[in-house]
């Protein structure tokens, strides 16, 4: 690790100006459990280091009318076992609590998780599920966008949209209402501990007469960012919710998992037919949400 200069501003304003002064040269400390491991590795190697953790206004749970807003510095701990994420956001409260070790869990955060994008995050998983955006800040003022808007972004690395002078603030979304079920599932090899095989989830909202509205399917870990299970959200969409109706959307995740990763052929095989596997659980998960009992 080559030496550098290292801050640790109590406000996000202080934050803001370190970071509007050292731009592209410094990098953001926040959990720590990713950017000390690629600087020890040599992967990174800033001039200066800004640890935040000192900015507690930044880690929070809050509904604000209909939509949830967390903060950018709270825990995956703090998010596993907040009341609210888990009666109302189960995708996320398991994400959350599948991520690494108990230690992990109480250092890393989701703002961290987003930035450093890894295709194996299970936090960027259960956002993207949850059609998620985030909340930029530097000194030239706010910006939002779509969490998939900022992954596909070209900032101040090809990970994401971010700047150099700027922070992730907050990530928010829509509260999922009593119609709406969502799920997680993580195949790995071990379980917290172990990185990702499969990390997927599943959103479904349903009317009064059981018809899908609106249904969300995104697999980490089978490309780049989440890869996005669009053809079997539509077969979904209008047609009411039954384990026959789930299951027809099978060869869809198996077809897409192909186009994918077709030019990975040490890995389509097996990930084409894991991820049926693991729709197969979250779909008992969703029908048990929905419609009170298990289909296991």
């Amino acid at each position: 690790m080559k030496a550098f200069e290292f801050f640790a501003p109590k406000t996000l304003a202080e934050a803001k100006g370190l970071l509007n002064q050292y731009g592209e040269s410094a990098a953001i400390l926040a959990g720590g459990t990713d950017i000390v491991i690629e600087m020890n590795e040599g992967h990174r190697k800033p001039d200066v280091v800004i640890d935040i953790k000192k900015l507690k206004d930044l880690a929070y749970v809050r509904i604000e009318g209909s939509k949830i807003h967390i903060g950018a510095l709270t825990t995956f701990e703090m998010i596993s076992s907040d009341p609210v994420i888990r009666e109302r956001v189960r995708v996320l409260a398991e994400a959350a609590s599948k991520v690494g070790s108990p230690q992990i869990r109480s250092l890393g955060t989701i703002g961290g998780n987003l930035a450093t994008a890894s295709v194996a995050g299970d936090g960027v998983s259960a956002m993207m599920t949850l059609n998620a955006s985030v909340v930029l800040d530097s000194v030239r003022g706010q910006r939002q966008m779509p969490l998939a808007e900022f992954l596909d972004g070209q900032g101040v690395s090809s990970r994401n949209a971010l700047l150099a002078d700027e922070i992730m603030t907050e990530v928010f979304f829509e509260m999922p209402d009593n119609h709406t079920a969502t799920a997680f599932y993580k195949l790995a090899k071990r379980k917290s501990l172990a990185i990702s095989v499969i990390g997927a989830g599943m959103l479904v909202q349903v009317d009064g007469a059981g018809i899908c509205i609106k249904a969300s399917m995104r697999g980490g870990c089978l490309a780049r960012y989440p890869l996005h299970f669009k053809a079997a959200e539509e077969h979904l969409i209008g047609n009411k919710i039954s384990i026959d109706l789930l299951e027809e959307t099978l060869p869809m995740l198996h077809d897409a998992v192909y186009e994918s990763a077709k030019s990975r052929p040490w890995s389509v095989f097996y990930k084409k037919e894991s991820v049926q596997g693991v729709y197969r659980k979250l779909f008992a998960a969703i029908l048990e949400q929905l419609n009170g009992k298990s289909y296991e």
